[in-house]
């Protein structure tokens, strides 16, 4: 429990670092060393865990506020799954195993597990779940996602799957609640997106580790409306500050795509950072939760459902399917709307789907005329020197590319003093 910890305590202090200004910042690393404490997590029992990125987060939300998700990213818990899982099954598999099966805390003692079984890694999680006795609620994926026939199957399991986690937390599903869940997540999403946009007219301010982490936060805190008022203050006080003429104004900005990034693991974004680029954002299956939109206008709960399925199935990326343009679409949006010099494709190892895909990137990548640099790792430390070597030649690559370009013009932003306070610790 202690190795978790210190897991923990050591990516938070990395990310903070020395040049972020801001006080604000500090209350979401407050909360995830809490929610991530050896305290919490031995007396936490939780009565619904969802597991994965992939199941719809306001339906669960609107049975369970105070709901889990553990999407994986730890590589204490990685270690915990060793005799549980083939040593071929993907990081993320592996960890999500970890904090579910383990000796050190039980939170799935009270608790109906609900995942979706967008693969087959995600199907040998389930059967053993249930064999070590855990309750399991799974829904399967449809094969297919831009067919209406395709949209019906993936609302029936989901309806399916509102039934059992009714019968096993005693709450009533209602459209009132849905429809509270929607708007709940949409508020979110706008109060991202104006983060996002206050980090990239000042890319001095803060790490994009950071930036990130608090982001991410938002899986971890029980109190959403809490969460939202701290990002639109924090977003105040970056709006309120100077931009300071620092090294990451000027480097390469990239775009992280590929298999997902997940809290604690902030190996790669920390490598970026260190290699003189600016990651300027992610595509990947945990970021584009944030714009998965659910829709609020109908009066039945099946309807809003039916209405979500239409609108979250083409942005959703699946290794269940074959035809998959959700990360494809994504990439291009970035590369419409931000000044991208460089792609990062990450790929961990045993999530053999992202390969599949990586062709059709490349050929997007050609046209807009980017280079694209692909990364195989795993939650392990042995290959940090090996990426960093790769990651050093790539940002000298586009440096290079980048000379005699007009340089990035920074917003005039006035600067306002920020009160100070002691900086994170634990």
């Amino acid at each position: 429990m202690k190795k978790l910890e210190e897991e923990i305590r050591s990516v938070l202090e990395k990310a903070l670092g020395e040049n972020c200004r801001f006080p604000e910042a500090e209350w979401f690393l407050y909360e995830l060393a809490w929610f991530f404490s050896e305290e919490h997590l031995k007396t936490a029992r939780p009565r619904l865990i969802v597991l994965g990125e992939d199941f719809p987060q306001e339906l669960a939300l609107a049975f369970c506020p105070d709901c889990w998700f553990i999407l994986g990213g730890s590589t204490q818990t990685t270690h915990w799954s060793d005799s549980l899982l083939p040593r071929d099954t993907d990081p993320v598999s592996r960890s999500a195993c970890g904090w579910l099966l383990n000796q050190e805390f039980h939170l799935a003692e009270k608790a109906l597990v609900v995942m979706m079984l967008s693969s087959d890694n995600r199907k040998k999680l389930a059967g053993l779940f249930r064999r070590k006795g855990i309750k399991v609620a799974a829904a399967d994926m449809p094969p297919q996602f831009q067919s209406a026939a395709s949209q019906k199957a993936w609302t029936e399991e989901i309806l399916r799957i509102a039934g059992q986690i009714q019968d096993h937390t005693g709450m009533k599903l209602t459209t009132q609640r849905l429809k509270a869940a929607i708007k709940e997540k949409a508020v979110i999403r706008e109060a991202v997106s104006d983060f996002k946009t206050a980090v990239w007219e000042n890319p001095s301010c803060m790490s994009p580790a950071l930036r990130d982490i608090i982001l991410e936060s938002v899986w971890y805190t029980e109190d959403k409306k809490a969460w939202v008022s701290h990002l639109r203050e924090l977003t105040r006080q970056i709006r309120s500050s100077s931009s300071l003429p620092m090294e990451e104004a000027r480097c390469p900005w990239i775009l992280l795509a590929g298999s997902p990034v997940i809290f604690p693991n902030e190996k790669l974004p920390l490598l970026l950072e260190a290699s003189g680029l600016f990651l300027a954002d992610r595509a990947d299956a945990v970021m584009l939760q944030f714009y998965t939109s659910g829709s609020a206008m109908a009066d039945r709960v099946e309807d809003l459902v039916s209405e979500t399925a239409a609108k979250r199935l083409p942005w959703e990326v699946s290794g269940a399917w074959t035809n998959n343009n959700g990360l494809l679409k994504a990439i291009e949006n970035r590369l419409e709307r931000l000044p991208i010099d460089g792609i990062v494709y990450h790929v961990l190892k045993g999530q053999i789907e992202y390969d599949f895909e990586l062709p059709k990137i490349e050929r997007l990548a050609s046209l807009y005329h980017i280079p694209l640099i692909r990364l195989e790792t795993d939650y392990q430390q042995q290959d940090v020197e090996q990426l960093r070597i790769r990651l050093e030649a790539f940002s000298e690559m586009l440096r290079q590319a980048k000379q005699g370009s007009t340089p990035r013009k920074e917003p005039e932003i006035l600067p306002k003093p920020v009160p100070e306070r002691k900086r994170f610790e634990q």
